[in-house]
C-alpha cells in the first residue's frame, strides 16, 4: 500500500507553492487558479491523512506526487510566457485529489495505465521546459531551435517509452 502524503509534508508543499509562484513571470489570474488548485489539493490530502481509512486504501496515491508537480511550476514559472502552461498545470493536483477520492470510493484495476500516462506527462513536460529554457537563453529561433526542439522531442520520447516499459514490468504488490 502506498502512503499518502502525510500532514505534516503539507506546510512545506504550500512552501513549494508560494516559492514557485513568487520567482514565476504568472499573471495574477494564473497564479490565483494555480494556488487554489493546489490548496485544495492539500486540503484535500490533510483530511484524508487525518482521517482513518473507512474504506479500501488505493495501492497507487498519486497525491504523493504534489511536490513534484509543484517543482514542475516551477519550472513552467521561468518560461518567457508561462500562464496557459500554468492553467493547464493546474488540473494536475486537482486530477491526484480526484484520482484519490475515486479510487477510495471504489477500488479499480486501471491504476497501472494511469500511473504510466502521469509519467508520460510529467517527465514530457520536463524536457519541454529543458527545451524552453535552452531555447530562451540561447536566442534561439528559426532552424536551430526546430533541431533543437526536434532532438528534445526525440530523446524525450525514448526516455518516456522505456520507463513506461519498465514500470509495466515492475512487479506490483
Amino acid at each position: 500500500m502506498t502512503v499518502a502524503l502525510p500532514v505534516w509534508t503539507l506546510p512545506f508543499v504550500l512552501a513549494l507553492l508560494g516559492l514557485a509562484l513568487a520567482v514565476g513571470r504568472f499573471t495574477a489570474v494564473a497564479a490565483a487558479v494555480a494556488a487554489a488548485s493546489t490548496v485544495a489539493a492539500v486540503v484535500y490530502a490533510g483530511v484524508v491523512s487525518l482521517r482513518p481509512p473507512t474504506g479500501p486504501v488505493p495501492a497507487a496515491n498519486l497525491l504523493a506526487l504534489l511536490p513534484g508537480h509543484l517543482l514542475l511550476l516551477l519550472g513552467l514559472g521561468g518560461l518567457a510566457r508561462p500562464d496557459a502552461l500554468a492553467l493547464l498545470w493546474s488540473v494536475l493536483p486537482l486530477g491526484s485529489a480526484v484520482y484519490d477520492w475515486a479510487s477510495r470510493r471504489r477500488p479499480f484495476t486501471g491504476r497501472t495505465s494511469i500511473l504510466a500516462g502521469l509519467y508520460a506527462i510529467l517527465w514530457l513536460t520536463v524536457f519541454f521546459l529543458l527545451e524552453r529554457f535552452i531555447a530562451e537563453r540561447k536566442g534561439l529561433s528559426g532552424h536551430a531551435e526546430a533541431v533543437m526542439a526536434v532532438a528534445f522531442c526525440a530523446i524525450g520520447v525514448v526516455f518516456v517509452v522505456t520507463g513506461i516499459l519498465r514500470h509495466r514490468r515492475a512487479v506490483k504488490e
